[in-house]
């Protein structure tokens, strides 16, 4: 079964933001580009930047991600776009202040994983660890399924003692108490990242919710997409303040959000029919 129409979908968030502020939350590999076999390989669908650039003249625009930040500032350099990074450890604003929502790891966490999951994967084929700094990832994706174990049982037990490491106290912001780890699965990645580094929370920071969630008559209209289960969160958080999620996937599952697309490119064409709608509905 296809997903929603992407222009359908456009028109009714124009209409349902009528009067409001739109803030457009996306998610990146897997949603606004296609997923890669090497994250380095990810580059954003064809038409996404163009799309982007119209967008940000009528709406406000972030990219909510589980990459480092100084990936998205290459990446999106240019576009004045909200940057969230590390699935909700840092923000960075279009000025390029930078700010920190959640708390850090312990120092010493990931200085004592990365050798461990270094000798862990020695002549191990296809495994790949990304070091974000603040986070590890590591990725399985070009590893047969037949091969995974018991080496993915192995990585997670390494990440799962990392994460019962007490975090670092944020000097501001919420997560300041220095909560610690927690391992996120994802598509055919384990992520060890700070527990209090979470998209929905990040979400509600840029809507300028409270931790309560309610949203208020000055609160924006929020739509966010993307495609992992590291996006329900935000999915969840954006049907909460009366927007839309909208969960980008070739087939229905269990979901928080209301609406699907079926991949990438379909992203693209719902960006460039909503920057009509909005151009249109406001005589621009």
């Amino acid at each position: 079964m296809s997903g929603d129409d992407p222009h359908a979908l456009a028109a009714r968030i124009a209409a349902s933001s009528h009067g409001r502020r739109l803030l457009v939350a996306l998610d990146h590999d897997g949603t606004l580009s296609p997923i890669a076999p090497r994250p380095d390989d990810a580059h954003l669908a064809t038409g996404a930047r163009a799309a982007l650039e119209r967008l940000c003249a009528l709406a406000d625009v972030a990219i909510v991600s589980g990459r480092g930040l100084d990936d998205l500032v290459t990446r999106f350099a240019g576009l004045p776009v909200t940057l969230v990074s590390e699935h909700g450890l840092r923000r960075r604003q279009p000025d390029g202040s930078i700010e920190q929502l959640a708390a850090t790891l312990a120092p010493d966490t990931l200085a004592q994983l990365r050798p461990r999951l270094a000798a862990l994967l020695t002549d191990q084929a296809g495994w790949l660890v990304e070091d974000k700094g603040v986070t590890i990832a590591v990725h399985h994706r070009l590893v047969p399924d037949a091969e995974l174990e018991p080496t993915l049982g192995a990585v997670r037990a390494l990440l799962e003692a990392a994460a019962a490491a007490p975090g670092a106290a944020s000097p501001s912001g919420p997560g300041a108490s220095g909560a610690g780890g927690s391992v996120q699965s994802g598509k055919a990645v384990l992520e060890l990242r700070p527990a209090g580094a979470d998209k929905g929370a990040a979400l509600l920071r840029l809507a300028g919710q409270g931790s309560s969630g309610r949203a208020h008559r000055t609160s924006p209209h929020v739509l966010m997409v993307g495609d992992d289960a590291t996006d329900e969160p935000a999915l969840a958080v954006a049907e909460l303040l009366g927007g839309i999620g909208v969960l980008v996937a070739d087939t229905a599952r269990t979901t928080a959000a209301s609406a699907r697309l079926d991949g990438p490119d379909q992203v693209v064409v719902l960006l460039d029919a909503l920057a009509d709608a909005l151009a249109s509905r406001d005589g621009r």
